[in-house]
């Protein structure tokens, strides 16, 4: 018995099956607000990609404005699910054309959500919006 308390591959045992659930669910978390904060960011430049390539367009600028940012949309965050909305048409020149694109974004601790109060259930929705002035010549 007292060869066992004077053992330190025990203690560094125990120590290790403490402190690794825990450093674990740290790291997890961090990765998912690294999730969220890319797909809102990327939810931005792909609205403003939109806006963009809509705003110079010389005929039909909503439908390109739509095309381009769900283009960028998925190539940019393949995680997600985009989906995008035309807010503004835009059309003639100096109207506004406004986009906005929304991520779905996968909640990585939503199997927990039942064991710990608090935590959110679904997923986590992040958008971004761009405008652009119509352009013409």
């Amino acid at each position: 018995m007292v060869r066992f308390l004077r053992d330190r591959r025990a203690s560094e045992l125990l120590e290790f099956a403490v402190t690794a659930p825990i450093v674990l669910a740290v790291m997890l978390g961090l990765f998912q607000v690294g999730m969220v904060a890319y797909g809102s960011q990327m939810a931005k430049e792909a609205a403003r990609h939109g806006a963009r390539t809509g705003s110079v367009a010389l005929d039909r600028p909503a439908e390109r404005a739509y095309v381009a940012a769900m283009r960028h949309a998925e190539s940019a965050f393949p995680i997600g699910q985009p989906e995008v909305q035309i807010l503004a048409p835009g059309g003639v020149t100096g109207t506004e054309l406004r986009i906005r694109v929304q991520y779905t974004v996968p909640n990585l601790f939503a199997r927990l959500g039942a064991l710990v109060p608090g935590l959110p259930h679904g997923s986590f929705e992040v958008f971004g919006e761009a405008t652009a002035r119509q352009e013409g010549w």
